[in-house]
């Protein structure tokens, strides 16, 4: 009886040539993969940072034109809509902020003005807040924005990394595309670039960074956005 012969498997050499293909491959996938989730990331923030803008605006409508401005500062003035304009805390929660988890995100609890309740902290809340502002004020003042200054008003971009972009150079000022969603005063969001974040001055051209209060634009409101929680 005539014996079958068996099927020929890979050499040495075919096998190293499909291994090298596949490290081809995930080496170009992986970037684009990883691009795509902060993509994604940062369409939810953008989503969050309008839900804010909206709640601000509903809060401001029942008071006068004014936003929630606390005595006890940024943080607790933003907390002010939780949970009466903004009943879900994960909107407070920028999913690309490694600080705030999904834990700490729902332990936030309701602040009431001049009470005793904990304000938001940065373990809790991803987005700052100037709570210096009407709606009277111009339309592209900044209102609010993640990854905000937890300094004081001459604190640096670098110093304050936003959530979304790449490595701040600060040999050469370069931003790398970092840069964060940001809600105006008329409630419209936008991406921006960190060192272009902020009040447009009467010239058109010189920002108020949104990080730092810069007494060289003459002429805006915007003072700087601020996350003051411990």
């Amino acid at each position: 009886m005539k014996i079958p012969k068996l099927n020929k498997g890979f050499t040495l050499i075919e096998l190293l040539v499909v291994i090298a293909i596949i490290g081809i491959l995930a080496g170009i996938l992986l970037p684009v993969l990883s691009r795509a989730r902060e993509s994604a990331r940062k369409t939810q923030c953008m989503s969050n940072v309008k839900q804010i803008g909206m709640g601000l605006i509903m809060y401001a409508n029942e008071n006068n034109e004014s936003f929630p401005s606390d005595t006890t500062g940024a943080m607790a003035s933003l907390n002010l809509l939780y949970d009466t304009y903004i009943s879900d805390s994960r909107v407070f929660n920028c999913p690309s902020d490694t600080t705030v988890t999904t834990a700490t995100n729902a332990g936030m609890s309701v602040y009431v003005s001049g009470g005793s309740a904990e304000e938001f902290t940065s373990a809790q809340c991803s987005y700052g807040y100037d709570s210096s502002h009407t709606q009277a004020d111009d339309a592209d003042v900044a209102l609010a924005a993640d990854r905000p200054s937890t300094g004081s008003g001459t604190t640096n971009i670098d110093q304050n990394s936003p959530n979304h972009g790449g490595t701040y150079n600060s040999s050469s000022n370069d931003t790398a595309g970092r840069g964060q969603n940001v809600v105006y005063v008329d409630g419209h969001v936008e991406f921006v670039i960190s060192q272009n974040a902020g009040w447009y001055a009467s010239d058109g051209t010189t920002r108020d960074n949104i990080y730092a209060d810069d007494t060289n634009v003459t002429g805006g409101t915007d003072t700087y956005i601020l996350h003051d929680g411990s």
